[in-house]
């Protein structure tokens, strides 16, 4: 099936309001790249505050350039009006993953890794909090809100990138969220 200039090659994973797929990006000349796409919910192409919070996430993803976070490329609409972006694809397992696999071999998972991935993925963080507008150099007081294992990807090359900012916000910013409604998983 084809996004654009995008083919995807097949679903990674269906969340609550966007699901994920793996895609190709081919190019005159034979440039080929493998990403990442997230596209919202056939349900939820057409909610106007939902759309504003995908064109959120996207927006501050664009701001943010660091080797420990997963990068945004594009940003579009589909055919079918269902918006998208698309980020590099992390060629590994999740955080969750690893750890599922350790407990299911009834292993422990490496104390040294862990240390390793926490102090990146809090190099990230350091990254998102510190993030400028680049156009006005003003802080943005970015927050993540969803740092959890399924959102801490470790490549196999070793590089650990901190994904999936949909329900960041800006501190600056005004907070939209209905307090009685909880952001995230409450476990994290």
């Amino acid at each position: 099936m084809q996004l654009g200039r995008y083919s995807l090659q097949g679903k990674l994973a269906t969340g609550g309001m966007a699901e994920v797929f793996l895609a190709r990006l081919v190019l005159d000349g034979g440039f080929e790249r493998t990403v990442v796409i997230k596209r919202v919910l056939p349900q939820y192409a057409r909610d106007p505050d939902f759309l504003r919070l995908f064109q959120q996430e996207a927006r501050f993803a664009s701001f943010l350039s660091h080797p420990n976070i997963a990068q945004v490329s594009d940003v579009g609409v589909g055919d079918a009006g269902g918006a998208y972006l698309v980020r590099e694809y992390v060629d590994g397992a999740s955080l969750r993953e690893l750890i599922r696999r350790a407990a299911a071999a009834n292993e422990r998972t490496d104390a040294r890794l862990l240390c390793r991935v926490f102090s990146q993925v809090a190099e990230a963080l350091g990254a998102v909090h510190g993030a400028t507008d680049p156009g006005t150099r003003a802080p943005l007081e970015l927050i993540h809100r969803d740092v959890s294992p399924e959102n801490v990807l470790l490549s196999r090359q070793g590089a650990v990138k901190l994904a999936d900012f949909g329900i960041a916000r800006a501190a600056s910013e005004a907070n939209t969220t209905d307090p009685n409604v909880m952001r995230g998983k409450l476990r994290y």
